[in-house]
């Protein structure tokens, strides 16, 4: 009797852990985003853009000719661990992803992002030249901050 107990408990356990995967992989599918949807999150909080955020397939096509993103994504796909992970490298961001095919939800890449904002700006600011980066003026190859007293 006890064996049987046993046996029937071990089927229950690994019966709600396969159910348990099941939701979690149609929470994660409803839940991810495209490229193009990454495109506008890296727009809106990682290059501080202050205009309206462009539709994704004209975000995505901004990264794309600043050579952020790869130039054969498409806008409409699943963004998935790996691709993020290889993006977040470019800029010097590490990322080691579990499951690098996995898609990926909206709220893990808007928390990353603003985690690594410092980062990703720094990097704009120095392949892009706008100067919004913390340490701009080092960007701009001047090798010391300017000071009124300078002047004449």
């Amino acid at each position: 009797m006890r064996r049987l107990m046993m046996i029937a408990g071990l089927v229950l356990f690994t019966a709600a852990g396969a159910a348990a995967q099941t939701d979690m992989k149609t929470v994660s599918a409803k839940d991810s985003i495209t490229h193009g949807e990454f495109a506008q999150m890296v727009m809106s909080i990682a290059l501080g853009y202050e205009e309206a955020t462009p539709d994704p397939v004209t975000a995505q096509e901004k990264l794309q000719l600043w050579g952020i993103v790869p130039a054969a994504w498409e806008v409409y796909e699943p963004l998935t661990h790996g691709e993020l992970s290889q993006v977040l490298a470019q800029v010097g961001i590490e990322y080691l992803p579990a499951k690098p095919d996995a898609a990926v939800s909206g709220t893990f890449v808007r928390a990353l992002l603003w985690r690594e904002v410092g980062k990703l700006r720094d990097y704009n600011a120095r392949r892009l030249g706008h100067g919004f980066s913390a340490n701009h003026v080092l960007d701009s190859g001047v090798d010391r901050a300017v000071s009124p007293s300078d002047f004449d």
